[in-house]
């Protein structure tokens, strides 16, 4: 069938999948993309509250689509799958900004914020978390201020600094457990 022969936009949504499965015919992806696209990110923007977040969400969603369309195979509509999908990256995206807040508010008030009874020790635990926040390579102590200081997410970092999200995660996982490391003798874990 040539591409230029059909009429995409009177096709169904399996139809046009199919075409995109068996054929590769990236103009019935795009039409699905823009089919869904303005639906997704309404759902995701009234989840998360931010267009960024929204948009970043659907576009991976829309990217993993894609790249898995020879796996999938659908008991319900195309529209039901990506809504699903859509579901568990937000609930995805809600633990990991859960598992920052918790570790970040952790992290300051119990080791930035620690009721020392000596102020001397506290000023020296401040001290030596600037030296360690100093020495960690440039761009993991980027990474880790950003996401703590600005509160980014990890998307956002990923964007504002052209790496990719895993990336990002090992920079903070690396700046933490240097972090932790250096202050275990004023934390009692």
């Amino acid at each position: 069938m040539l591409q230029s022969q059909v009429p995409y936009l009177s096709l169904t949504d399996a139809e046009l999948f199919r075409m995109t499965q068996q054929e590769n015919d990236t103009k019935a992806y795009e039409i699905l993309y823009y089919r869904y696209w303005p639906k997704l990110i309404d759902t995701a923007y009234r989840r998360l509250s931010s267009r960024q977040a929204a948009e970043d969400l659907v576009q991976d969603l829309f990217v993993n689509f894609y790249q898995r369309r020879a796996q999938i195979e659908f008991t319900t509509s195309i529209q039901s799958y990506l809504n699903q999908a859509l579901k568990y990256k937000i609930l995805n995206e809600y633990r990991a900004a859960s598992t920052r807040t918790a570790y970040s508010n952790f992290f300051l008030n119990t080791v930035c914020k620690n009721d020392f009874a000596n102020p001397v020790e506290a000023k020296e635990l401040t001290q030596k978390i600037e030296t360690v926040l100093a020495s960690l390579p440039e761009k993991c102590r980027q990474v880790f201020l950003l996401s703590r200081k600005e509160k980014l997410s990890n998307k956002e970092i990923a964007a504002r600094l052209n790496i990719s999200v895993s990336t990002v995660e090992k920079h903070i996982v690396k700046a933490l457990k240097i972090l932790r490391s250096s202050v275990s003798d004023y934390q009692a874990l």
